[in-house]
């Protein structure tokens, strides 16, 4: 491997590890060039690599990872990569983040979200049509936890609030995109599986449970 391509590896895996959010190669990519244009001569050494170039450098940290047996791995979830503990280890990780927090998404939450999901852009009315009871409570609180957004208004007399996924859905159930969704089973079992990596206190905060609790249509939209 040449001086250029280890620094690349060394660089890309330190952006991974430190970015908040799924980081796409393009992502990379405008980094480095950006870091190239701050003037510094060690970046600028960098600033050609192409897209190509920086998901080898990503594909030799993964391979790496796995033989090392670090703890963690590499993966491709919501058009981007991240970092993850292996999911052999969730015996002790539950364990280490307090197992017994009952902070899963419920399974009024998972179908609601399942319909939301499969469907969108969707409204209240069409949603609760095929759950066949009120879900103002549930959709409220997928909303706070920015699993769910208003994305536009029907055409529907009243012009009711049209409601989508958000990229944080894509990456809280570890989806490269939506058409990797087939059910409300596959989100059920991305939930549990969820469970066994990295406990309950790994996952989305407070189940939401089906209510009758009003919410009213003209809610303000949340900036997901």
């Amino acid at each position: 491997m040449s001086g250029d391509a280890a620094d690349l590896k060394r660089v890309v895996g330190a952006m991974i590890f430190a970015a908040t959010r799924p980081l796409s190669l393009a992502g990379m990519r405008r980094c480095l060039e950006a870091a190239a244009e701050a003037g510094d001569p060690a970046a600028k050494a960098l600033a050609g690599a192409k897209e190509s170039d920086i998901a080898a450098a990503v594909e030799a940290l993964t391979v790496e990872l796995d033989r090392a047996g670090a703890g963690f791995v590499i993966r491709e979830v919501a058009g981007g990569f991240r970092l993850e503990s292996d999911p052999a280890c969730g015996l002790w990780l539950k364990h280490l983040l307090d197992a017994g927090r009952p902070n899963r998404l419920s399974m009024p939450a998972l179908e609601t979200l399942a319909i939301v999901a499969c469907r969108q852009p969707v409204t209240r009315a069409q949603i609760e049509t095929v759950r066949g009871v009120s879900v103002d409570h549930v959709m409220r609180t997928l909303m706070e936890m920015q699993l769910v957004k208003i994305v536009g208004r029907s055409e529907l007399p009243g012009r009711p609030f049209q409601y989508g996924t958000t990229q944080l859905f894509l990456e809280h159930f570890g989806l490269r995109g939506l058409d990797e969704l087939k059910s409300a089973d596959m989100l059920r079992e991305r939930e549990a599986e969820r469970d066994a990596e990295t406990g309950p206190a790994g996952a989305a905060a407070a189940g939401a449970e089906s209510g009758t609790e009003n919410t009213p249509e003209d809610a303000p939209e949340d900036a997901s």
